[in-house]
Formats: C-alpha cells, sequence, structure tokens
C-alpha cells in the first residue's frame, strides 16, 4: 500500500515542477510570434508597394502614403525613435526611371522599428539590450512606366 502512495507523491511532485516550466515556455513564445508577424506583414506590404512603384517607375508620395495606411491597417502604425519617422523610405528611388532606360531598376526600402525580444535574457538572467533594432526590407523590381 505504501508504494502506491508513493508513486502518487512523486508524480504530483513532477508534475508541479514541470506544469510552471512548460507555461513559461509557451508564453515565452509568444513575443517571437509577434516578431515573426511584424516581419511578414511589413514585409507584404513591401511587396504590394513594389509593384505599385513599378507601375509608376519610382516611389512616389501616393505609393508611400498607401503603404503607410497598409501597414496601418496591419497595426504597424506610423511612429518615432530617436528623431527619426517611421516607417522609412530611405534609400528608396525616389526619382522616375523609364522602362526603357539602361539600368530600369526601381528599388523600395522600408525600415520600421522591431519589438525588443531580448527583454526575456532578463527573466532567465541575462542582459537585455537597449536597442531592440529595425525591420529593413529592401526590394529591387523592373520600371514598367513609359513616360
Amino acid at each position: 500500500m505504501r508504494m502506491n502512495e508513493r508513486g502518487g507523491a512523486d508524480t504530483l511532485l513532477v508534475t508541479l515542477f514541470v506544469f510552471p516550466l512548460l507555461l513559461f515556455l509557451c508564453f515565452a513564445g509568444v513575443p517571437f510570434f509577434v516578431y515573426i508577424m511584424k516581419g511578414s506583414h511589413l514585409n507584404v506590404a513591401a511587396n504590394h508597394a513594389l509593384k505599385e512603384a513599378e507601375a509608376v517607375g519610382y516611389v512616389s508620395p501616393a505609393v508611400i502614403e498607401a503603404t503607410i495606411a497598409r501597414l496601418s491597417e496591419l497595426g504597424l502604425e506610423p511612429t518615432t525613435r530617436d528623431g527619426v519617422a517611421y516607417p522609412s523610405f530611405e534609400g528608396s528611388t525616389a526619382s522616375k526611371v523609364l522602362r526603357d532606360d539602361p539600368d530600369g531598376v526601381v528599388t523600395l526600402a522600408v525600415t520600421y522599428p522591431a519589438p525588443n525580444v531580448t527583454r526575456l535574457l532578463g527573466l532567465l538572467g541575462g542582459a537585455a539590450e537597449e536597442d531592440a533594432g529595425l525591420y529593413r526590407v529592401v526590394l529591387h523590381g523592373k520600371s514598367e512606366a513609359y513616360e
């Protein structure tokens, strides 16, 4: 009879130690999922913007406004970090490139602040970084503009 009671106590103790660990791992995965999903949303919006920029031959203000609106709908609202406004389109083609040009490449560069997933290291006893980093998507396409 003692063996059965002992086995039940061991199982209970193992469950009490393992369950909080599993619960922590489940919740620790959420910030990584958010990080990956925001990067995916930014990439999808940038691909749409590139198609629009290819049609007009450059990254026009209309393309930028449409991309900002699309990102806002996906939960990536315009923000400012260290005096820089995001999303930033610095590095994108700003002047019209025609289809017949020898180098008819349109470049779209979108930069947006990334969530700080390194804060989880503080929970595990590690050192968390202050700078969260940036997403940066750079895409190249062929201009389709004739005039």
